[in-house]
This record gives C-alpha cells, structure tokens and sequence, in this order.
C-alpha cells in the first residue's frame, strides 16, 4: 500500500509542477512572453543553420545503402610515369596530414580488371567527366554537363529509375545504339517532364543518342555537389568527342586508351559479409603487381604504391569541401547567440526568483523538501524553453526559406539540394530546447536551494534583493551580464573582420574596366569546328557582335579573368642555361583584347590582325607578357624582343613584342601572377563585349547574330563581368551579412540583459535610493551610481571578450582579406559600439532612477 501511494505521487508529482508553473508563468506575461520571444531567437537561429548543415553534411549519398559503396584510391611517395591523367571529382587523402601524392583516377584497362574481383565486390562501376554537350533536337540548341559511365553504374549504386530504364552493361558495349539517361530535374526544366521523352532521339554533339529513361528523383549524380543533366554510356566517349578531355596531352580518351592514361573514376560495392579491409587486401595485390609490370613501370617499387578503398560518404565531399568551412562559422555565431540567450534569461529568472524568496522560504517552512522547489523551478523553465522551441521552429521555418532563396540567387546553394525541417532538424531543435531550460534554469534554482530560512522570513523582498545584489560584480547577475557581454564582443569581432575583408575586395582595382562587360561561353568544336573553319567563325561573330548598336568593341579569349580557370604553362628563355624552365599563367587572347578589357598598354604593341593569320611555318610567334612578368625573370633588363622557348604542350617559340599592366587573374583574392598572352586560335573561347550601355540589353541581338551564322551553336554561361565578380564574393557577402545580423542580435540580447538587470537592481533599491536623495543626493549622482554599475559591467565584459577574441579570431585568417584576424581599428569599432549601446541600456534604469520621489521611496516595501 505504501509503495503504491509512492508511485501515485511520483506520477501525479511532475502534472502539479507543470499545472502550477503554468499558474506562476500566467500571472506575469511580460516576464514570459520576454522569456519565450529570447529563446525563441537563440533556438530558432540555430534551427536554421543546422537545417542547412543537416542537408549539407549530415544526409547520407542519395543511393542505396552508401555505407557499403566504397571509392578506389592511390597512394604512393611519388606520381605515377603516365602519358597523362584527368582528375575531375575531389579526392581527400585517405589519411589527414599524410605526405606523398594520391589521386582517384585509373586507366580503363585497370577498371576492367578490378571489375573481375568478383570474391571482394558484387558489383564495380566506372564514370569520367564533366562533358560538354552540345543538345539539339529538343527546342534551340543548348549546352548541358553531363557524364559518362560504365554499363552498371545505376546497378552499383542502387538507383532506378522514375521513367524508362537507366543503363546497363549491353549499352557499354563498342556497338551498341547510343542511349542516354536524363536527370529528373534536367527532364522537368527541360522537357517539361514529358513522359513521352522515352525512346526520342536528340544529338549530342552532332550524334543521334535515343533517351532511354529518367533516373530517380531523388539521385541528382553521385556527387550531390556537382549535378548531372545527362547520363551516357562510356562506350561512345569518342563519338561524342568528350571535349573537356583537353588535359590529357591534347587526345580524347576512350575504352582504347592504354595503362599510361588514367581517366576513370572507380566506385565499387562490397559483397554481403565481406570487410572493406577484406576487399582492400584483394584489389590492392592486384594494384601493385599491375603497376609494377617491368613493362608499365608506372610506379617504383620505392614509390610504395598503394590502393585504398574509402568509404564513399568520405571520399565523395563536393558539398563538404564548399559549405564546411562557412557553415561551421555560422553555427558557432548562432551557438555563442543561444548562450546569450540563456545567460539573458537566466538573468531575468535570477531576478524574478530574488522577489519569490518569501514565497520559496514559506514553502520551505511547510515541510516542502529542497528537491521538490528545485524540480519546481527547473519545471518552469523547461516550460519556458519549450515554448521558446515551438515558436523557434516557425521562426526556423521562414527563416530557411529566406536563407536558401537568397543563398540560390547568389548561385551559392545547388537548386536540387533542399534544406527542411525533417525529423532530425526536430530532434535538434528538442535537444536545444531541453538544454536551454536546463541551462538557464541552474541559476536561480542554485540560489534558491541555498536560501536561509529565517532572514527569508523575517526581511521584505526588497531587502532580500538588495542584499544580494550589493556587490554587482561578484554577484551571479552581474556575472550573467559580463559573460553576455563578451560573447556579443566575440561574435561582433568576427563579423568585423568579416565585414573589412569583403569591403576591401570590393575595393580592389583588377587591372581592368569591369563595368558595361558582358561575358559568354560558346565551344564551335562540339558542332565540329576545327582549326581555320572555328577561327573564320570567329572573324565573322565578331564583325557582327561589333555592328549591334550599344556595343564599343568585342573580343574573345579562352579564359575570362576572375573567373578560377587558368592555363598553366612552362617556358624557356633564349640565352640562358639550356634546359632553365619556368613557369607561367597563359591566356589565349583574340584581337583587340586589350582594348576591349581596358588593360593599359605599357610598353611595345599589343596583338594586330597579322598576328591572328601567321603562316603555320612562321618561327617566333608574337606574345605580349605583364608587368609581373617583366620584374619576375627579367628584372631590370628590357624584356622587349626577349624570345621564349618551349611554351605550351606544342613547346612553340615566342617573342616579346608588348608589356601590358597588371591584372588579376583567377580571382580578386589571388596575388599578381606573371601572366603570358599568346593569339588565341579555334576552340572554346569566352566573348568579351564592351557596352555603351546596361549589357544586358544586347543580349537578344547577340544571339540573334549567333543564330544568323549557325543556330545549331548554342551559348552558356551568360552574365556580365559584375555578375561575375559578385557571384565570386557571394561566400564573402553570406559570412559577413549572417555574422552581422547574429553580432547584432547577440549585442541587443547582451545590453537587454544589462537593462533587465539594472532595472532590477533601481527596483529593489528605491528605499535606498529615497534615502539618499533625503540625505542631499542630487538626482545627476543618483543617475552616476546606476550608470557606474552597467558600464562598470559592460567594459568587464568588453575586456573579457576581446581578450578571447584575440585568440578566437585566428581561425578566420584563411577567410580574411587585407585585415590581420587582430585589427586594432576592428576592436576599436566594435567597443566603441559596445558602450554607445550600454549607454543606452543604462540610461533609461538611471534616469528612473534619478527621479525616484523621496516621500514615496522612503514608504517603500
């Protein structure tokens, strides 16, 4: 019977704290909806970071079962002796820090040989690319990426399809009809996911391929990062051209290449029962004694070459290596937030239980236990906390939304990838929510339990309070205050440097005029323009580019500056030490480049029509270096009429005929590089358009002029060169605007918490107060008192958190730009912030306090 009566009350216990803190919450709604609205912000902002993280970093491969996919890679101390090699998808070490060299790609002939390992692995597949595809047959030509694959790609990974079929190892064949499988987005964007699209024929760079099917929605490619529009078999990798091949000495592979050409990526399922470690021992005796036939020798047997198989949710990091670095800096910002939050609203609950010490003594007093008034107030505030959970999930809610539309219109966040509040994202926000209330409810509930009965009987509230809180600084108030003081200061010092990197980057000079520049990517090869015919194209597009009303001059190149991409290339200078290399960004440039990008000619001439229709046999080929060029390997020498050896995979002979200014390359974060300019030819080129007016308004005419000459050419990447420059500096934009908003909201909840407690302590004191004023106080000294105390708080805190700050900071330094992670103009901004805000904060306590009636006061309880 007695132990029934104890579970009765062990179970009826928790619904009469909750009924009775709902009581006590209810009677003080200003107090509550504070409380709730705090929380709300500090768990809400952490909702929605961590959703984005979540769709990032957390979801597994969008296959079947990817913890047994597993991903083949290299090891060695050396690089392998190849012919060439062509890596497009990223490669982590298999060990952090390890030394030496490693890669992802292999040859065919390798992959087919792994395919045969039928003890270690069910199923083996094989995929190359980025492709440019030239698509016609389905409206205006278009440009897409896609990607070539073995036969059983889909089946390794487990993905069907959601129209047709997806490809199996009878279109691999040499032979074989040509068949292709769309992406499921690719197919709603551009086929109007038309289920009819199965069994059409379209061309993909001028060869007939029949659609065999639309892959699952849910599969954007195996790299969530870099999604596919089209899938194909690699059986027709030399019908279709392959033309982004150009890395591997100028030749296309296919299934012929041999052992020296390694250009497939390998992906592979293990077999029920059987280890990764299992399959490693396997494949990777197989791998050294392939790369050790004495008639191969691709590796040393010093080298130590060694295979490795990593587990694919590892080796396959796109999203990863992109969204880490600011998402992990975003999370830590809205992480210090919720701290503030917590540390206000323990503040606010520490001073509220100060004028309950009456009411927890006279429970005391009636036999309540001090576990049970403790249970009682951490009710309370799990209560608080859960509420601010439920209203910071709406909050969460609109704010994802908001982040991954502003995040898509700065080309930053793939448009497949969606960001929502699953069942995970909830489980956070459960967790978050039941460690603020535990959290924010220790303060006051530390002090409660601690309560001497006899004074809590005997004195008023008022002198309860005001005890308590006679020493500001070593009191558990101020304590909460200084601590959210110095977090805001270590989360606004971070958004400061954040802030100065990206206004010094907009502040950079490139070299060149990029305003009124619109930029388009166009590949004749891929319609089958080769050589004479690709360069006549040219000639031509540009007589008429030039003629469009609004337009100064027009031009082409292989690469635009800022755009990441570059040519890399070594050189010879005649008349020194034979066999002397060095090295050199290079840059195709077509006529009238210089004028066009508004690069300053600085010595000799730039390239003239002759230079564009040189004889095949013409010895010294013209070239025009930069200034950074000049004072690298000529120093104080004349460069002009210098002539270069051995540049390019071609190994041509150039002479320097002009010296034009600096620019920046690849981005505006990279330094000036020596820069080579040699006359572009045929190929894929970049159109450059200096405009009058807004370019965007000549872009129908532009295509109008393509279209007139082949409307079987289509063009990509159009966008002008601010455009251009903006999407590079979006990740720029997105740290410091976010970082901003949550310094500021962790600065307002810090100085509302200053004010919370100071509004308390002028309540508590009035009587003292009344006292003093009786005493000959003037209202000024009063307001001085209550001032001295926040901003006495405020600068402790101030110091504690740039102090923290100095060595917080440093691991922004691969994020900042011209500003050192300590920027003493930095620190001084956000302090100088810091106490116009405090001031405010105290100034509205003080004044009412200075007014206090000293009559009235001294009647005060």
């Amino acid at each position: 019977m007695v132990r029934q009566e104890r579970i009765d009350s062990w179970l009826h216990s928790p619904f009469s704290d909750c009924r009775f803190a709902f009581r006590v919450l209810r009677k003080s709604p200003g107090f509550t909806a504070v409380t709730v609205l705090t929380l709300a912000l500090g768990i809400g902002a952490n909702t929605a970071i961590f959703s984005l993280i979540d769709a990032v970093l957390l979801r597994s491969l969008p296959v079947r079962e990817p913890q047994r996919l597993v991903v083949f890679q290299w090891t060695a101390h050396n690089s392998p002796n190849l012919k060439g090699h062509y890596n497009y998808m990223s490669c982590p070490a298999a060990n952090a820090g390890a030394t030496g060299e490693h890669g992802c790609w292999f040859s065919y002939p390798m992959f087919q040989q792994f395919h045969s390992k039928q003890d270690a692995f069910s199923t083996v597949a094989a995929l190359c690319g980025n492709v440019g595809l030239n698509l016609r047959g389905n409206g205006p030509a278009s440009f897409v990426q896609g990607e070539m694959v073995s036969g059983g790609f889909f089946e390794t990974l487990g993905v069907g399809p959601s129209l047709g079929r997806t490809l199996n190892p009878s279109d691999d064949t040499p032979g074989a009809p040509p068949v292709a499988v769309l992406s499921y987005g690719f197919w709603q964007s551009s086929f109007g996911a038309d289920p009819a699209v199965v069994g059409k024929t379209v061309w993909l760079n001028n060869v007939p391929v029949t659609i065999a099917g639309v892959a699952a929605k849910e599969f954007p490619g195996l790299d969530p990062g870099r999604p596919r529009a089209i899938w194909l078999p690699l059986s027709i990798s030399s019908q279709v051209g392959m033309a982004l091949f150009g890395s591997v000495s100028g030749d296309h592979p296919s299934l012929q290449a041999g052992d020296d050409i390694w250009w497939i990526y390998i992906v592979a399922r293990l077999k029920e029962g059987i280890s990764s470690g299992q399959a490693q021992a396997a494949a990777g005796a197989l791998f050294y004694d392939n790369v050790l036939d004495k008639s191969k020798e691709l590796f040393k047997v010093n080298d130590a070459p060694r295979l490795v198989l990593l587990p694919a949710p590892q080796a396959i990091s796109g999203l990863r290596e992109q969204f880490s670095t600011p998402l992990a800096i975003l999370m830590t910002a809205v992480g210090m937030v919720l701290l503030v939050a917590c540390a206000n609203v323990a503040g606010l609950m520490l001073a509220r239980s100060a004028t309950r010490q009456r009411e927890l003594a006279v429970r005391l007093a009636l036999g309540a236990g001090r576990a049970r008034i403790t249970r009682q107030l951490l009710t309370e505030s799990l209560i608080l906390s859960v509420a601010g959970g439920v209203a910071g999930i709406l909050l969460a809610y609109w704010s994802v939304q908001s982040l991954v539309a502003f995040m898509s219109h700065g080309g930053f966040w793939p448009s497949h990838l969606a960001a929502h509040l699953d069942l995970r994202v909830l489980a956070f926000t459960a967790a978050a929510s039941i460690f603020t209330g535990v959290l924010f409810g220790l303060a006051p509930t530390f002090r409660s339990i601690r309560l001497d009965l006899t004074p809590a009987l005997k004195e008023s509230p008022a002198a309860l309070a005001t005890t308590a809180s006679c020493i500001p600084f070593l009191s558990l108030g101020g304590a909460l205050v200084i601590a959210q003081v110095a977090l805001a200061i270590l989360v606004l010092s971070g958004a400061g440097l954040l802030v100065r990197t990206l206004q010094n980057l907009k502040s950079i000079n490139p070299g060149f005029n990029t305003r009124n520049l619109l930029l388009f990517r166009m590949d004749p090869s891929l319609n089958g323009y080769q050589g004479p015919r690709s360069k006549s194209l040219y000639s031509e597009l540009l007589a008429r580019i030039q003629a469009i009303s609004g337009v100064l001059s027009a031009t082409y190149s292989f690469d635009d500056l800022l755009s990441g991409n570059s040519w890399n290339t070594s050189f010879g200078i005649e008349g020194e030490v034979e066999n002397t290399s060095h090295a050199t960004l290079g840059l195709n440039a077509g006529p009238k480049f210089f004028e066009t990008m508004g690069i300053p000619l600085m010595a000799g001439r730039v390239f003239t029509p002759q230079d564009f229709s040189l004889p095949p046999d013409t010895k010294w080929e013209p070239a025009v270096i930069n200034e950074a060029f000049a004072r690298t390997f000529f120093k104080d020498r004349n460069p002009l009429g210098r002539r270069l050896t051995g540049v390019g995979h071609q190994g041509s002979s150039r002479e320097i005929v002009g010296i034009v200014g600096d620019t920046k390359f690849l981005t505006l974060r990279s330094e000036i590089a020596p820069t080579l300019f040699v006359p572009a030819g045929g190929g894929e080129a970049v159109f450059e358009i200096r405009t009058a007016v807004d370019p965007r308004t000549i872009i129908p005419a532009v295509r109008s002029a393509v279209s007139q000459l082949d409307n079987n050419l289509p063009l990509f990447s159009m966008k002008t060169e601010s455009e251009q420059i903006e999407r590079s500096l979006f990740q720029e934009r997105l740290l410091a605007r976010l970082s901003s908003f949550f310094g500021a909201l962790s600065l307002l909840l810090a100085c509302l918490g200053l004010y919370g407690l100071l509004s308390y302590e002028v309540t508590q004191r009035t009587r003292e107060i009344g006292v003093r004023m009786a005493l000959g106080a003037r209202p000024p000294d009063v307001l001085r008192i209550i001032v001295r105390q926040g901003v006495g708080l405020a600068v402790v805190g101030a110091i504690v958190g740039i102090l923290v700050a100095l060595g917080a900071t440093r691991y922004l330094a691969s994020l900042l730009y011209g500003v050192r992670p300590f920027d003493p103009p930095t620190f001084l901004a956000v302090a100088l912030l810091l106490s116009l805000v405090a001031l405010a904060a105290c100034y509205i306590p003080a004044r009412r306090a200075s007014r206090v009636d000293p009559l009235v006061a001294l009647r005060y309880e």
